[in-house]
């Protein structure tokens, strides 16, 4: 009489080797989305849709206005991001080579991304004085500077310093811009150097 078919066992069988399957399809994904999360990313576009004159007429005010959009994006698609403590945005010019002049400063309170969000910041800032061009240039060499902090959403995690910039520049005379649309800001270059070092507010990361 031939042995009938052990149904239950099979079933078993077959379960254990979905799963063992699925662990082995999805463990890459969620060490790629968890194990090595991505640092948020920045960009700004400096004097959007703005209108104005550099070169200064007697009489003319001593300040600018400048009008900026700013985009935080977190790039990690499963996990959410803090930034616990406000981000702090200078904008200078160099009038040479081997100095930088502060502008103005903005602030953007802390705050918590979900994921794969991005964040926009619109606003302008009046200026403390007039930029000049750089030297030997027709050109105003703007350099915008974000200094934060951000963690990740997870169980155990610290605070990581961000310091990011850009240089965005501006033709004197007749106000157009050498970079159109969003400039990412990366990790500061030489040119960052020449700022005398900030006061460190956030302690040990």
């Amino acid at each position: 009489m031939a042995r009938g078919w052990d149904w239950g066992g099979l079933i078993v069988c077959l379960c254990f080797a979905s799963f063992f399957l699925g662990l082995v399809v999805l463990m890459p994904v969620m060490l790629s989305l968890y194990g090595s999360p991505s640092s948020p990313s920045f960009s700004i576009d400096l004097f959007d849709n703005q209108a104005f004159n550099m070169a200064r007429a007697e009489g003319s005010p001593k300040n600018l206005t400048i009008h900026f959009h700013l985009k935080l994006k977190n790039e990690n698609s499963a996990i959410g991001l803090h930034y616990p403590d406000p981000f702090k945005i200078t904008f200078s010019y160099f009038p040479n080579v081997s100095m930088l002049v502060n502008l103005a400063e903005y602030k953007v309170d802390s705050f918590y991304q979900g994921n794969g969000k991005t964040k926009h910041v619109s606003d302008l800032v009046e200026t403390n004085g007039m930029p000049t061009v750089l030297e030997g240039t027709d050109m105003v060499a703007f350099r915008v500077d974000l200094v934060g902090t951000y963690r990740y959403k997870k169980v155990g995690t610290k605070r990581h310093k961000v310091e990011v910039g850009c240089v965005v520049g501006v033709n004197y005379t007749t106000s157009q811009k050498m970079q159109t649309g969003f400039i990412r800001l990366a990790q500061p270059g030489l040119d960052s150097q020449l700022k005398p070092p900030s006061n460190d507010d956030y302690g040990a990361y």
